[in-house]
């Protein structure tokens, strides 16, 4: 009758709701993951700023592409200095360069 269709629908819109919290629950987790990441990367920032201001401008930061000479030059003097055996101990076989400033 009308009133098992009536519970029916609340059921439905039970499901819905929980489905609609969930999904929620799911961006405020990304949004919170999100934030969190601009946060460190806008730390590092200001902390870079502030190396450069602190000394004047006689240093200065420059985010390096895998295309730039001076990267790869960079990336090979790292690679030349490490030493298997010194790290051998801990684990590390290799090095790898990310990122060059």
């Amino acid at each position: 009758g009308v009133r098992s269709q009536l519970k029916m629908k609340k059921e439905l819109l039970q499901k819905h709701v929980e489905e609609r919290n969930r999904e929620m629950h799911n961006l405020v987790n990304a949004l919170e993951m999100m934030n969190a990441r601009v946060r460190s990367i806008s730390d590092a920032n200001i902390a870079r700023m502030i190396m450069e201001l602190e000394t004047g401008g006689n240093i200065r930061f420059e985010d390096g592409k895998p295309t730039d000479v001076w990267f790869s030059s960079c990336v090979d003097l790292v690679k030349s200095r490490f030493h298997v055996e010194d790290f051998s101990a801990f684990g590390v076989t290799d090095i790898r360069v990310v990122r060059v400033s």
